[in-house]
């Protein structure tokens, strides 16, 4: 395997620079564990590439023609990038590549102070032209330069900048913020999935809350995610602190997650009450009523996340405890709790997480309720596991060939019927043949008692 140190000795055999830059230095600077290494050097992309195969090490050519080589050292993916003196047209997705002569040219074209250092891998000198790690001790994120004109060159560093408070809990320096502000209709201009991978990361930071607030402050939510806007500013009754807007921040920041959920689990925070605004009504007593508030936001987080062009099956889970996530059962009666997880398929412990998070920011305290109601799921999937599927003990191939019909709408209709009877507990889940006699009665077609069957003459 091809270790840093045989790295940075084959270019200094060819008498090449080798900067360390970027991330890996920042996190140590933050005392943050970082994989993600990044070289600069005033070597040619095809050198780069001859330096690491004599090395016997992997490459991966597919950021070359941007002047990036990436390069499988001591078990990690590095990049190691020639200097870059990038051109760009205003607004447009892709940098014109040139390329740099020095560090101090490479590092100018960089979008933000906290980024644009740098370390000799050859001498252990550092670099820091623009008070990247002043910046840091004090919590800035500050662009290089003029900021407009950093984000002119590409719109994508006002999402990575606002990024950059969620992530390491930062504030936007004031200049850098009315940069932002003043280009933000840039946006519009970038590819969906590069705007989606940066609103992932925001969410996933450990301050989601102040880094959305910054994206509405710097006007980008309007272009990022048009159809929270409605949220900003929409009054809620009595029960709540907050406006729609903060009270979705506020749960963002809530809820539980592990970093197996942490994404599905920011994003249903997010968007849970995102139907609030579109049924919002006066109620008799004057108060703010929200009436099935929770299916029309079902409806509208599915045409989000379509858009945002989410994966199918986080999409489901999502639009899935948007809907939900005003059930109430009640936690002693059994068979409600066995609905209420059956619903879920799996996922109510992400929906008790969101319900929890809900009442973070309510008036009132909801959490010996949520105490109850989890205490009884628990139970219920320890003792009821096979019970809680609500699977009818019959397929579908059983009834077309029990009936000789052919497949249609009733085949659901007597499957729902059986898998209801198994979650209610009147049919166990692996009884073939009482399903059977139950699925006769249903379809009319009840055999009669033995003692009247007539016997065959």
């Amino acid at each position: 395997m091809v270790t840093h140190e045989a790295l940075r000795e084959a270019f200094r055999r060819r008498g090449r620079q080798l900067w360390l830059v970027g991330g890996a230095l920042r996190d140590r600077l933050l005392g943050i564990a970082s994989h993600d290494i990044d070289y600069a050097t005033d070597a040619l992309p095809d050198e780069i590439e001859e330096i690491a195969r004599g090395l016997g090490a992997r490459v991966s050519t597919v950021g070359k023609r941007f002047g990036t080589v990436g390069v499988l050292v001591d078990g990690d993916w590095v990049e190691i990038t020639t200097f870059r003196g990038d051109s760009y047209r205003d607004g447009s997705r892709w940098p014109e590549v040139t390329f740099g002569r020095s560090i101090e040219e490479d590092l100018a074209r960089r979008d933000f102070t906290i980024t644009a250092f740098a370390e000799n891998a050859h001498t252990g000198e550092w670099l820091d032209r623009y008070g990247g790690e002043a910046d840091l001790r004090a919590g800035i994120v500050r662009a290089v330069g003029e900021p407009a004109a950093r984000f002119r060159e590409d719109p994508l560093r006002i999402l990575r900048g606002v990024r950059f408070v969620s992530q390491l809990g930062f504030r936007l320096d004031p200049a850098t913020a009315a940069g932002m502000r003043a280009t933000a209709p840039l946006i519009a201009t970038l590819s969906q999935e590069r705007v989606t991978a940066e609103l992932d990361k925001l969410l996933q930071g450990k301050a989601p809350a102040a880094g959305l607030e910054a994206l509405r402050e710097v006007g980008a939510l309007p272009v990022a995610l048009p159809e929270l806007v409605p949220m900003v500013g929409c009054e809620q009754n009595r029960f709540h602190r907050f406006d729609v807007w903060g009270h979705s921040l506020a749960t963002v920041a809530a809820i539980a997650t592990t970093p197996e959920t942490h994404r599905l689990r920011r994003w249903a925070a997010l968007l849970h009450d995102l139907g609030k605004p579109a049924v919002r009504h006066r109620k008799p007593n004057g108060e703010w009523g929200f009436y099935r508030h929770e299916v029309v936001g079902a409806e509208l987080a599915e045409a989000l996340l379509e858009r945002l062009r989410f994966g199918r099956a986080d999409a489901h889970v999502v639009v899935l405890l948007v809907r939900r996530h005003m059930e109430r059962p009640e936690p002693s009666d059994r068979r409600a709790v066995r609905r209420f997880m059956a619903k879920l398929g799996g996922h109510w412990r992400d929906l008790l997480a969101l319900k929890r998070a809900d009442n973070a920011s309510h008036t009132y305290d909801d959490a010996p309720y949520h105490d109850a109601l989890e205490q009884a799921c628990e139970r219920a999937e320890a003792e009821e596991a096979e019970a809680i599927r609500g699977e009818s003990p019959l397929t579908g191939d059983d009834l077309v060939r029990m009936f000789d019909r052919p497949p249609g709408p009733w085949v659901g209709v007597v499957k729902r019927q059986l898998g209801a009877m198994v979650l209610d507990g009147e049919l166990a889940p692996g009884d073939r043949e009482g399903a059977a006699r139950i699925a006769r009665r249903l379809m009319g077609r009840e055999e009669p008692p033995p003692r009247e069957r007539r016997r065959p003459g």
